[in-house]
């Protein structure tokens, strides 16, 4: 962020903040988990890069949710994200040069009595020489930001990278996404999506998956083979064939009040 003489200005409560951007009434008014599929919605301060703001906008959708992105001047923060959410966002340089004239400490306690969740995200190295400053005050900073101010600091290299950290965080905050994609997307090609269902299976990588599927000749007759059928083809033992029969057959637990 540029060094906006806002920042000298007292902290804007909370509630304030909300009455603030009235004309974003998404930003307080919106449901915490909107329907799926619901617009998501990004304030970027307007003296923002265009390199991330460009990018942002085109950006049209991000899992099934269009992407709207609104510029403009705030009085506290780089993005806003989502319900009472706030991205501050420094290059390396700006993060060491806010340590020398004194933004840093003013800047972390407004945006804490302003907002409920804050992120701080240093893009570039600040360690990269940019002044003379002990690299231990550097690190202090970063440790001052998530010990004392109770924010998420997070590190981006490049500005797409940080439009890109942005638009999946904002999607986590507005869909009360919790869940982690360890797994990539779904392929379209039959053979490459039966194997992809099959590796779901515990213990079970793409070499295993393609040996069940060999065997069996579908993903509907490896899910109908029991323990014994499982741990006769080669490479697969009692416990595998066990450990994949248990997941098949658990049933589905409810979710807890």
């Amino acid at each position: 962020m540029v060094n906006h003489a806002v920042m000298q200005q007292p902290a804007t409560p909370k509630s304030t903040a909300r009455e603030t951007f009235a004309n974003s009434p998404w930003l307080y008014r919106m449901p915490r988990h909107p329907p799926f599929g619901a617009a998501m919605r990004i304030v970027a301060d307007c003296h923002e890069p265009a390199a991330i703001i460009n990018r942002l906008r085109a950006t049209k959708s991000v899992d099934g949710s269009a992407v709207e992105v609104e510029a403009g001047a705030l009085d506290v923060g780089d993005y806003l994200i989502g319900p009472g959410a706030a991205v501050e966002r420094k290059a390396g340089g700006d993060f060491v040069a806010s340590l020398l004239d004194g933004r840093f400490a003013a800047q972390a306690a407004k945006l804490r009595a302003t907002y409920d969740t804050v992120v701080w995200i240093i893009e570039g190295n600040p360690y990269d020489g940019h002044v003379s400053l002990e690299p231990t005050v550097i690190t202090g900073a970063i440790s001052h930001l998530a010990i004392v101010e109770g924010a998420t600091v997070l590190r981006t290299q490049t500005p797409q990278e940080t439009a890109d950290l942005l638009l999946s965080l904002a999607k986590r905050l507005q869909d009360g996404r919790t869940d982690l994609a360890l797994r990539p997307n779904k392929p379209a090609d039959p053979r490459l999506l039966a194997e992809y269902i099959v590796s779901g299976l515990p213990g079970i990588g793409r070499r295993k998956a393609r040996a069940l599927l060999r065997h069996f000749g579908s993903v509907r007759a490896v899910f109908a083979a029991n323990a014994a059928e499982i741990a006769a083809i080669r490479g697969f033992g009692r416990k595998s064939a066990e450990a994949i029969r248990t997941a098949l057959d658990t049933a589905y637990p409810e979710e807890p009040n």
